[in-house]
């Protein structure tokens, strides 16, 4: 008997040229290079993904080895890097070009999808995370706080100890709809998230629309937002003192509840206040207040939001916990700042090709993926002649049915000391005479 699938079935390398057609195409024209350089470029983005985004090994001397045979295969007749610090060199003088250049065309291809628009504007949930890295005398003079002061200024050694801790804080611009990680910044442990968000706002397409949580606000900052053509909608707690019962007289259309934010410091400077809507909506099973300066929308489409705002937060645990990125292995800056942006690059493709290749309504598991990838990864690097079918095997990568599952799901590691201080609820005053009749001038 004849087997029906038989003409499903493609050699490991055939399906991994496959998973490169969507950067294929992407123009490499203006990036720079050294007149002496003879690295293809392409190569060079394909091996920078299979050694940092589709790899399980335990060194990155032998994620490079897999990644470099099975680039071998794939190419021929161009120049590649012959060794983990040959890529690294051609990565660390033009690795960021190739990554926004990567980040331009796939915007560009998402772009005319449908899921592109969320409510009439390209939607970005924006978080930070840190990352470990080992702890070199270069990564601790980038990324230790207590580079930047003197051992004298900690009270406490415990403060001190803390201060020399190596992380890269990154902060993230993760478009709703897609998914995929469009924008990035890097930083030290010390450095400022709305800092890191602030330095990529020229990247931004127009009218883009931010998704922050509390963390994320200031009277200059949102002023920085604005000034640069992007409308917020960021959680309010008890951090954040609001003026109320304002009434425009038909100045300004707004669906919730008109407040203004006008620190004191920027009264006194004469600075004109800026006009918020702030609503209270159900997330779930918890009551959150929003507030945002795109005043015709409504409590469903706010909620719906800051809904989609947690997968960010996914993306980030998915990285992190079960791709196993918690801690780089760079012990270099240069390096640790190639190794996290390419695999956040490698991480969304895969876990986009295994999106689409579930059957509806299924979720999907992100460790099922990463094995599938990987066992092709090595399939090619070892030279595994035998046919797959990795639509096939994506397709199982759905998360198990734990619908009867009877015992707790909870975390058993030791409880961390850190606890998270609740929210609340914005504090709202009442608007004096005086300051009313100097909003309705100012605005």
């Amino acid at each position: 008997m004849s087997h029906q699938d038989k003409e499903d079935l493609r050699t490991p390398l055939a399906e991994l040229k496959e998973l490169f057609a969507p950067i294929s195409k992407v123009d490499l024209a203006s990036v720079a290079r050294h007149g002496n350089a003879i690295v293809d470029l392409n190569t060079a983005i394909v091996m920078a993904l299979l050694t940092f985004g589709w790899n399980q090994q335990q060194t990155l001397g032998d994620c490079f080895d897999d990644a470099n045979a099975a680039t071998r295969r794939s190419f021929s007749g161009v120049v590649m890097a012959g060794s983990f610090q040959a890529l690294m060199v051609v990565l660390r003088v033009c690795g960021d070009a190739l990554a926004q250049a990567v980040s331009l065309h796939m915007i560009g291809h998402l772009s005319q999808s449908t899921d592109w628009l969320l409510h009439g504007r390209p939607t970005f949930a924006v978080d930070g995370s840190q990352f470990a890295v080992p702890r070199t005398a270069k990564n601790l003079a980038a990324f230790a706080a207590a580079s930047r002061k003197a051992k004298s200024a900690y009270k406490k050694k415990s403060d001190y100890a803390k201060a020399k801790t190596t992380q890269v804080a990154v902060s993230l611009c993760l478009h709703l709809g897609t998914g995929f990680p469009a924008f990035w910044n890097f930083g030290g442990s010390a450095d400022s998230e709305r800092g890191l968000l602030l330095a990529m706002l020229n990247r931004l397409p127009e009218n883009s629309r931010l998704v922050m949580d509390a963390y994320y606000f200031g009277f200059d900052f949102w002023n920085c937002l604005i000034d640069h053509g992007v409308t917020f909608v960021v959680r309010a707690g008890k951090n954040i003192d609001l003026l109320g019962q304002l009434k425009l007289q038909g100045k300004v259309k707004c669906r919730g509840t008109l407040v203004l934010y006008w620190p004191q410091n920027a009264i006194d400077a004469g600075s004109p206040p800026i006009v918020l809507s702030l609503v209270t909506v159900m997330v779930g099973r918890k009551k959150m207040f929003l507030l945002t300066n795109e005043l015709t929308l409504d409590e469903d489409q706010l909620a719906e939001l800051y809904a989609k705002r947690w997968a960010v937060e996914v993306f980030f645990r998915t990285v992190k916990q079960s791709y196993q990125r918690a801690k780089l292995r760079s012990r270099t800056p240069e390096n640790a700042k190639q190794e996290i942006q390419w695999t956040l690059i490698g991480i969304w493709m895969a876990l986009t090709e295994g999106a689409q290749s579930i059957p509806s309504g299924e979720r999907l598991s992100p460790v099922r993926v990463l094995r599938v990838i990987c066992r092709l990864l090595l399939a090619v690097s070892r030279h595994s002649h035998q046919k797959l079918n990795l639509h096939g095997e994506l397709s199982q990568c759905v998360l198990a049915d734990e619908s009867s599952r009877q015992s707790e799901k909870n975390s058993k590691d030791y409880p961390r000391k850190k606890r998270k201080r609740q929210t609340g609820e914005p504090n709202v005053k009442p608007i004096s005479k005086t300051l009313r009749t100097l909003a309705i001038e100012a605005i």
